[in-house]
């Protein structure tokens, strides 16, 4: 056994030891039932001054569309010479890390810039479901 592993299961081991005067199942039967569990809220708004979502969670084409107008926002935002198109660079400084990562990929034109039909494409190649 390396030193490493050796540290970790004494460490383990002092976990259980301390855990050992409360017996077997102490802790699982002092836990409320999981019906009992409510949903985590944010404990700085008072009950009485929350106020439930009075909207429906977008899903199919709505949903596809907000993405996409979403990526397009993040693209546009990254193109600070409004060419439309980003360099790799672009990419990586406004933290488009997926284009930047895949740059080569997305530029099959090999100009060092990828337009947004570009990055579409490339996404709709692996499953995305954008108009």
């Amino acid at each position: 056994m390396t030193r490493r592993g050796r540290l970790v299961a004494i460490g383990a081991a002092a976990a259980l030891a301390t855990l050992a005067p409360f017996g077997p199942g102490a802790i699982a039967a002092d836990m409320p039932p999981a019906s009992a569990h409510t949903p985590l809220r944010d404990p700085w708004v008072p009950p009485e001054a929350r106020k439930p979502s009075t909207t429906a969670p977008t899903t199919g084409a709505a949903l596809n569309a907000q993405v996409e107008r979403k990526l397009k926002q993040a693209f546009d935002a990254a193109d600070t010479g409004h060419t439309g198109t980003l360099t790799r660079e672009q990419a990586q400084a406004h933290g488009l890390r997926y284009i930047s990562e895949h740059f080569d990929e997305i530029d099959r034109r090999n100009t060092g810039a990828v337009r947004f039909d570009d990055v579409k494409r490339f996404l709709r190649e692996r499953g995305g479901k954008l108009d």
